[in-house]
């Protein structure tokens, strides 16, 4: 971190080009490390080849997917990105593979701290989720992705949060862990945490792009009465609000795709992730054609 800070102080190139990277690594490295430390696991010392081979890379794969739904709405654009095309996609995978652990170590530091403290009961005294409610989840998540697509300039919003409603329902079904079956048996204390976390990262991801020389925009259709003009670093106030469902979405979407692995056979999985990389490359290619607006 303290290197992080004498990269902005004297303007080192290329580490002033990635500042974003190198210190939201630093950051998971001390957040990770500290856990460790103190309570003897952590999601790196303790699972490190469940943490690189599947939850970085998945985060990647995450984030890719939402870049996907932005060539639709357009919503961000990056700036001042390498000019070599290896430099550039390698920094889209070290930065978004950072989304994913870095809201889930924030969420085991306040769980650590006592702050909306989880418990696991939840998950054994539910019963199977009713299907009236499976199939109304799962219908207002399709209609609140798909409304987006057809209407962006209304509906962009409805991205931070659909994909909550439409495979929460699937992993409580397969009996994964599940927001669902919590709120059943009033138990909000993993939303409340990760609604936080969420808030937490959203501040350092828009704090570390605003010193970074690469970074991103918002062109965010925003009404002026909802305070367009009024933000904190790249991000108007009212954009804040995506945070917290982003980061439910990015639980439900990781205890979705650790279901899928599972039920699925063991050959056929190297397949997925080979499909996850070049899925990858594409959208990398794609947003070189519509989203980077700018080189250095």
């Amino acid at each position: 971190m303290g290197f992080s800070v004498a990269v902005l102080v004297f303007r080192w190139e290329p580490f002033l080009t990635y500042f974003y990277v190198y210190v939201w690594w630093a950051m998971i490295g001390i957040m990770d490390s500290r856990l460790y430390l103190q309570r003897g696991e952590s999601l790196f010392w303790s699972k490190t080849g469940e943490f690189v081979t599947f939850l970085v890379p998945f985060s990647a794969f995450l984030w890719f997917g939402f870049e996907l739904f932005n060539l639709r709405l357009g919503n961000w654009s990056y700036h001042n990105v390498p000019a070599s095309t290896p430099l550039r996609w390698a920094g889209n995978f070290a930065a978004f593979g950072t989304v994913v652990p870095g809201i889930f170590l924030i969420a085991e530091t306040l769980d650590h701290a006592g702050i909306f403290q989880r418990n696991e009961f939840s998950r054994f005294f539910s019963g199977e989720i009713p299907k009236p409610l499976f199939w109304t989840c799962v219908v207002a998540g399709v209609a609140m992705l798909a409304a987006p697509l057809a209407f962006p300039g209304i509906f962009y919003p409805l991205v931070w949060g659909g994909w909550v409603l439409l495979l929460d329902p699937i992993n409580a079904r397969w009996g994964g862990d599940s927001l669902i079956q919590e709120w059943r048996q009033k138990n909000f204390n993993r939303t409340a945490q990760l609604l936080l976390a969420g808030l937490i990262a959203g501040f350092l991801w828009e704090s570390w792009n605003y010193w970074a020389g690469a970074r991103w925009a918002y062109h965010v259709p925003l009404p002026a009465w909802l305070g367009r003009d009024l933000k904190l670093f790249e991000m108007p106030l009212f954009g804040f609000l995506g945070f917290p469902p982003f980061a439910l979405e990015c639980f439900v979407m990781t205890q979705f795709a650790k279901n899928l692995s599972e039920r699925t056979p063991e050959k056929v999985r190297p397949i997925l992730w080979v499909g996850m990389l070049v899925f990858g490359l594409w959208m990398c290619r794609m947003m070189d054609l519509d989203t980077v607006r700018g080189f250095r």
